[in-house]
């Protein structure tokens, strides 16, 4: 694998402010991955040489974050102020309409799903809670300059509804370049010693994707009875309601914080990626995580960033089955066997860090109007 230099070059400094939640992040343990890449792409913007602050509801002193990233609360912003506003997901956009920002100039708008007037193949919301997220989205569509959408399937159901105006970018999930080595096995302290199936993931819950959530937490319980039959212990990690996974075969270990959950992907030995169907429109992020500590990844195929694993060799990706038959025994084939990860992890930082997805953003840094250097 060739890769290039993640070394993040410096863009002409503009001003800009970070938006992803109304809810206030005050004692936040982040560890879901729309929080992680809401701090994560701030830090690479401001790493490329721009004033960043990110404005959040509550107190941000406990975030994870670089301290050269500015904290404003909605309270005290002044959007006129920044260069570029930039939004992180449906939630981003709705909180700067109510915090009265979205009549800024040059908002920049990234959409981690992206939803249909209607019901649509490969877009696993629906009802109220699509209608709701469609309206968001006929406001990005009307007053960003520049959206970003994650895979190919989200940008032609965008086009297909709002139009094709040549704002679109494709930034994908990023990964961290650095991250703690690893520490003391965690599964060993809670008593496993089969090989370690993990799930790391957002698993939703009745408010947010009802249907998504309790089709997974049944294909969990079934794929943990068959690794349990094949000799690996599944293990689930991250935020979502859990009342239908089955304790007898998957353990649930919960919301874990960024700083300590590479510890646990460092220590497993598969990692396991669900389709939410037959098709599928959105990417799965947990397999550039997985990738970022050599971890080998069994993955179902309508996921549409499993080209990853594929170019990499390092995991294996199997036909949607109702059964889940192929991808435990897929799975239990890749527990069994060393892992030699042959250059992967520089090439995951080199291709796939922050620094690189910011780096992506280069036509909206260079369109964005400049504003002379003041005191706020």
């Amino acid at each position: 694998m060739t890769h290039r230099s993640s070394f993040p070059a410096l863009d002409r400094p503009i001003r800009i402010a970070c938006v992803h939640t109304q809810r206030n992040l005050t004692g936040e343990v982040v560890g879901a991955m729309n929080l992680i890449s809401f701090l994560r792409l701030s830090e690479a913007f401001q790493r490329r040489g721009h004033e960043v602050d990110i404005v959040v509801n509550g107190s941000a002193a406990t975030l994870p974050l670089d301290a050269r990233v500015g904290r404003v609360s909605p309270a005290r912003v002044r959007w006129d102020d920044y260069d570029m506003v930039k939004t992180f997901l449906h939630s981003g956009f709705a909180a700067l309409t109510a915090w009265n920002g979205d009549s800024h100039p040059f908002i920049v708008s990234t959409l981690g799903s992206v939803v249909g007037s209607s019901d649509a193949e490969g877009c696993y919301f629906y009802g109220p809670i699509r209608e709701q997220l469609f309206a968001v989205q006929q406001n990005v569509a009307a007053r960003s300059k520049y959206v970003s959408l994650l895979t190919k399937p989200n940008a032609d159901l965008y086009r297909s509804m709002h139009g094709d105006k040549g704002n679109l970018l494709h930034i994908p999930t990023g990964v961290d370049a650095e991250v703690p080595a690893p520490g003391r096995n965690p599964y060993s302290a809670r008593g496993i010693k089969r090989p370690v199936a993990i799930y790391a993931g957002n698993l939703y819950n009745r408010d947010s994707q009802p249907e998504v959530n309790v089709f997974w937490q049944d294909r969990l319980n079934t794929l943990g009875r068959a690794l349990l039959d094949l000799g690996v212990q599944l293990v689930v990690m991250g935020p979502g309601q859990t009342d239908r996974l089955d304790p007898s075969v998957v353990m649930h270990v919960g919301l874990i914080d960024v700083r300590e959950f590479w510890n646990w992907q460092w220590h497993a030995n598969v990692g396991i990626v669900l389709a939410q169907g037959p098709i599928q429109d959105n990417e799965s992020s947990k397999i550039y995580y997985y990738l970022r500590t050599g971890l080998p990844v069994a993955c179902e195929a309508p996921v549409p960033n499993a080209g990853l694993i594929l170019e990499t060799g390092h995991g294996t990706v199997v036909e949607y089955r109702p059964d889940l038959h192929k991808l435990a025994e897929a799975a239990a084939l890749l527990a069994s066997r060393p892992t030699t990860p042959n250059g992967l992890i520089p090439y995951m930082i080199a291709e796939h860090s922050w620094d690189t997805r910011a780096a992506a953003y280069a036509r909206a840094f260079e369109a964005a109007p400049f504003r002379q250097p003041g005191i706020r």
